[in-house]
């Protein structure tokens, strides 16, 4: 009798253009690896991949344009709005602050703890290069780490405007922002900061 023989089975051919490891990885995940099937899915529900920036899906939209094709239409009222990561990355922020360097490295550690500890559901990311935070997805506020001579962090979140608070400045349309000083101004503004970031959390369940 005869052996049958197996022959290994080729990874799929993907004619996806250079949109960035993390973009094509989250793809790939979900199973995308040709333009042909991206006209069976819209720019906001590929914005909601962990991975896919505007930057990707500009391209994506370029070469599918090239092909004569298009991403499929958005839904009525569907909104292009990218989702934070569904699962915490406390390792990546981790290994991101044991290689930051910057004069309020404890204090942003400190600020860091206290957001953590509002929710177990926070999750928390690296965004615009510094740490990120969200709620199931929600994004609730990131660090703006280009400031060093003080904590920055902006809340960006639809919401936001209806969260009350002295201590939140601007009168931007979804954002308002946050400063601390030291040490000792984080400790006086703790219970306000904490009180914000539940309120924001229940605007948003």
């Amino acid at each position: 009798m005869e052996k049958e023989i197996f022959m290994p089975t080729k990874p799929p051919v993907s004619d996806l253009p250079n949109i960035g490891a993390p973009a094509t990885r989250a793809l790939t995940h979900e199973g995308y690896t040709t333009l042909k099937q991206l006209t069976k899915v819209s720019e906001a529900e590929l914005a909601q991949l962990h991975g896919v920036g505007p930057r990707a899906i500009r391209i994506l939209k370029e070469a599918l344009k090239a092909r004569g094709w298009s991403f499929k239409p958005a839904k009525a009222g569907e909104k292009l709005k990218k989702k934070g990561s569904p699962v915490s990355r406390m390792d990546a922020v981790d290994e991101f602050l044991r290689g930051l360097s910057h004069p309020l490295k404890v204090e942003i550690e400190a600020v860091r703890t206290i957001i953590k500890g509002v929710d177990r559901n926070i999750n928390e990311e690296i965004k615009w290069k510094a740490p990120s935070f969200n709620y199931k997805g929600e994004y609730l506020v990131t660090f703006n780490l280009r400031d060093a001579k003080r904590i920055h962090l902006v809340f960006h979140n639809p919401k936001i405007p209806e969260v009350k608070s002295k201590l939140l400045e601007g009168d931007y349309k979804d954002r308002r922002m946050m400063y601390f000083a030291d040490m000792k101004d984080i400790k006086a503004k703790k219970v306000e900061l904490e009180k914000i970031l539940k309120q924001l959390i229940k605007l948003n369940s």
